[in-house]
């Protein structure tokens, strides 16, 4: 019944977390009574396409999964433009894009406080605020595309993921199939961290703040900028691809290995070079604030590059059990 529990988790995703797991169990009851009833009225156990068929007359399950949300908050400027569905996804990744960036801005500030330089509570919030709107803009605008497919064609899903493209196909998976989900979220992720990329890049003010007047990033960050992106567009060619083909396990395992290959490289590139913040005045205040920093990005590379390492080393494990003498199929399911 393996379509019936991915079914069911990618309901549980959308789900408020005080009912969840009431409303996940009766779900589920009434799923296996059906399919227990449809078996004894047959005689014999259910296809995969009989299984499909049922899921099928329930609807997908993040649209069902919205119901159940009392707020059934949205994004409208005038008109709605990202509705209950996509929402709760929507405010997912807004978050954590935001607060990696919040830690990044508070790690400057604290080095910059530590160091004895007067910092204002409105510097900090400004920077922040910045952050908040470009990101802000970017992942609307995706999700705002996204709803507005969904939209036009609400029916368009499929719990066995036929060879043909349904947009964005949000609905349960299966372990011979990528789940349309999972590539949907990753190029939106991608597509934002490209684009946060490129503007960070020409306005250092959006990460050091008011400190950019004093120090600025070392020269090997502009270095490595082209093998962040190019890292990033092979990583969402590949969901792109498996957007369209699913069924293109290997695929996403080969892609794994290459994108976890070049960012162990870009990691051990960085460390080589040993400073990554270079202050752009003589002011003790500000060399001691550099140095505090360089110490955090020291080690937040060196836990980024062993954490790499060990997801490479399973990645390539994957594929080569993948590769040699099993499926990809059943190499999906412990994956």
């Amino acid at each position: 019944m393996e379509l019936i529990e991915r079914y069911l988790k990618t309901l549980k995703s959308g789900l408020p977390e005080a009912q969840r797991e009431d409303i996940v169990r009766e779900f589920s009851e009434n799923l296996y009574a059906e399919v227990a009833e449809k078996e004894s009225e047959l005689g014999r156990g259910l296809t995969s396409a009989e299984i499909d068929a049922i899921l099928q007359q329930h609807g997908n399950p993040l649209v069902i999964a919205s119901r159940f949300r009392e707020d059934q908050r949205s994004v409208a400027f005038g008109r709605q433009i990202i509705g209950p569905t996509l929402f709760p996804f929507y405010m997912r990744v807004l978050s954590f894009n935001l607060g990696l960036t919040a830690i990044v801005v508070l790690i400057i500030f604290a080095a910059l406080l530590a160091s004895g330089q007067a910092v204002g509570v409105s510097q900090i919030l400004s920077t922040l605020f910045y952050q908040l709107l470009i990101q802000f803009a970017i992942a609307t605008l995706i999700f705002a595309l996204i709803d507005r497919q969904m939209a036009k064609n609400p029916n368009r899903w499929d719990p066995s993921f036929p060879n043909k493209y349904h947009f964005p196909g949000l609905g349960a998976s299966r372990p011979d199939r990528i789940s349309r989900v999972e590539s949907v979220s990753q190029i939106i992720g991608l597509a934002v961290f490209i684009a946060w990329l490129r503007v960070v890049r020409g306005v250092p003010f959006l990460i050091f703040g008011p400190a950019a007047a004093y120090m600025k990033a070392a020269p090997v960050w502009h270095q490595i900028y082209p093998a962040l992106v190019l890292i990033a567009l092979v990583s969402m060619a590949q969901a792109v691809a498996n957007l369209l083909r699913p069924e293109w396990i290997m695929l996403r395992a080969l892609s794994r290995v290459a994108v976890g290959t070049g960012s162990l490289v870009v990691y051990l590139f960085l460390l080589k070079a040993g400073s990554w913040v270079v202050a752009t005045t003589n002011l003790s205040g500000y060399q001691q604030a550099v140095g505090i920093i360089n110490q955090v990005i020291f080690y937040s590379l060196w836990v980024g590059a062993i954490v790499t390492a060990i997801v490479l080393m399973r990645d390539v494990w994957r594929l080569g059990r993948c590769s040699f003498g099993r499926s990809p199929q059943k190499a999906a399911v412990n994956s």
